[in-house]
């Protein structure tokens, strides 16, 4: 079912224009940095001018790509059981393979799709600022400033590219998270409409609350510390988890009803 689900994808100009979104958002913050290096003429630090240090004015590039990415996905692949649905395909699929194996397989699959689609747009994200920006030492002055309290952003600086590959590896997860989402709304309301209304609405939320979510996604801040981290982290992966299982076990009761 994956091999169709990839299928549908690769020949889906949406989904194709909505993949190439994913990766062209991050190299637009590349463009604004250098702008900004024309300007002032501080070469940025590699590690400073990668996608999720945010380094830019105003962080338009960031906003544009985390506050909307469950709609992303969903355009290019995570509404996809609402298509089988239309078509009359799913029922096809579900005599077949059974309705614990296609819900599961929807919303692993879109996981996994996600993950990897924003893993590999960071990855080439982080080739390209090193290319461009190699040699560059500007920090915006964060290492001029840094108490001795903020342990961890001292490790941070002091190792940047393991920093940057640990929140590339926590971003991804949470893209992939944001894909599984729309994924089981997409299975429980077989209505774009609704399924996309449900998504945004419980990621929007996740952001918009005082700690925020996109707290977690950005190195070399003073949020980077276990007692600002880990009560966002637990109740994110709560509700981004448990929503998922608890469609995967409606969808199953209902169809066994």
């Amino acid at each position: 079912m994956l091999q169709s689900h990839s299928y549908r994808i690769l020949h889906n100009k949406l989904s194709l224009v909505c993949l190439l979104l994913i990766f062209f958002i991050p190299c637009v913050e590349i463009i604004q940095l250098l702008m900004t290096q024309i300007q002032f003429g501080d070469k940025w630090d590699p590690a400073f001018a990668f996608f999720l240090t945010g380094s830019s004015r105003a962080h338009g590039a960031q906003i544009v790509l985390i506050w909307f990415l469950p709609i992303y996905f969903l355009i290019a692949f995570s509404d996809d059981t609402i298509l089988d649905y239309k078509l009359g395909y799913r029922n096809v699929v579900v005599n077949k393979i059974g309705i614990k194996k296609y819900c599961a397989e929807k919303i692993l699959g879109s996981f996994l799709f996600s993950f990897v689609t924003m893993l590999c747009s960071l990855l080439l994200n982080m080739i390209l600022t090193k290319i461009i920006f190699n040699h560059g030492t500007y920090d915006k002055g964060i290492s001029d400033f840094v108490g001795s309290s903020h342990s961890l952003l001292h490790y941070e600086l002091a190792h940047p590219y393991i920093t940057l590959v640990f929140f590339t590896l926590i971003f991804s997860i949470y893209a992939g998270l944001a894909g599984a989402l729309g994924a089981s709304f997409s299975l429980l309301f077989k209505d774009k409409k609704y399924a996309y209304a449900a998504t945004f609405f419980v990621w929007f939320m996740l952001i918009l609350r005082n700690q925020s979510l996109v707290f977690i996604f950005q190195p070399f801040t003073e949020y980077n510390n276990l007692h600002t981290s880990l009560p966002i982290l637990f109740t994110t992966l709560a509700v981004l988890v448990v929503i998922p299982i608890i469609v995967f076990i409606v969808e199953v009761k209902f169809h066994e009803v």
